[in-house]
């Protein structure tokens, strides 16, 4: 999937006046990915290409990798995109454009699933379909805030993400470590950066694609993922000195039930894909309650996909 991506990265298109500097860094004891990252260099002749191994083990450590490169070079923008991600090639016009329409410091966009793979199951093919729905759902009402004026309110993700180095020069702001393994620390930096008094915005036109391998298109995965979010925004509030109520967490739960039952009686009309949320509610249930007790949230310790 990494091959795949930087593939696609290779076939950009360039604004005048820019140049390029990649920056793949691998979580890995061990450096593995030489060989790929050589015959990348061989497909982008006009860019540079740095290779950095980062031996700390947690998504968060790194994304600062990259970031503090980025900063160390003098760069002016930074770009994130998930290894498991293709990126279309008017991607990084889009997100400048986007960027440069009023200075903004963070900007990001949408992350479409791909089709799934020709080896998955009809079950794997109704979990997918289901997945694609919420995800373009979600995407909606982001075009619905953005069209409203009201792009602050929109979560950033980094999986397509742009942001201006400067203002993280000025302010110090990193993916918080803290959360180790438990991922989530994309959404953090959001929350922490419009704190600072960040400038952000979101843009429907630089598309990126998530490979969804077959090891994700089950129930329990989806389970797991909202699982372990939910706790980590429990353990984050904690962390922070917020005091999450008794009955504000009864309030959310009851919230999630209806949701769950709801999901799980439509599912005949709906040929099973609000199974997929189902799942999720009540992943998000078990992770409130988790959180609640103190468990960590290791979701990224397993990785899958190739």
């Amino acid at each position: 999937m990494l091959s795949n991506l930087l593939k696609s990265y290779s076939r950009l298109n360039v604004p005048d006046g820019i140049r390029l500097h990649f920056i793949v860094v691998e979580n890995n004891e061990t450096a593995s990915l030489s060989q790929a990252i050589e015959h990348f260099r061989a497909q982008v002749p006009n860019s540079t290409v740095q290779y950095e191994l980062e031996t700390q083990l947690g998504i968060a450590f790194a994304r600062n990798r990259v970031l503090e490169t980025a900063l160390a070079l003098g760069g002016d923008m930074l770009t994130f995109a998930d290894d498991d991600e293709i990126v279309a090639e008017d991607w990084l016009e889009q997100l400048l454009a986007a960027r440069d329409a009023q200075d903004f410091d963070i900007v990001a966009s949408p992350v479409r699933f791909t089709p799934p793979p020709v080896d998955a199951s009809p079950w794997n093919r109704m979990v997918w379909s289901g997945m694609n729905r919420m995800n373009r759902n979600s995407e909606a009402r982001s075009i619905r805030l953005l069209d409203r004026g009201e792009a602050k309110h929109i979560k950033l993700a980094t999986g397509s993400w742009m942001g201006k180095l400067e203002f993280f020069r000025r302010t110090g702001l990193r993916f918080d470590n803290a959360l180790g393994l438990a991922g989530g620390e994309d959404w953090q930096l959001w929350t922490d950066a419009l704190k600072l008094g960040a400038y952000t915005t979101w843009t429907p036109h630089a598309i990126a694609y998530e490979t969804v391998p077959v090891e994700r298109l089950t129930l329990h995965y989806h389970y797991r993922r909202s699982r372990d979010h939910s706790s980590i925004l429990i353990e984050r509030r904690k962390s922070n000195g917020s005091k999450t109520g008794s009955l504000q967490m009864f309030a959310s739960i009851l919230g999630r039930v209806w949701t769950l039952c709801y999901c799980i009686l439509a599912a005949p009309l709906t040929g099973g894909r609000t199974l997929v949320r189902a799942a999720a509610c009540l992943g998000s249930i078990v992770g409130l309650l988790r959180g609640r007790l103190g468990f960590a949230s290791p979701h990224y310790r397993t990785t899958n996909g190739s």
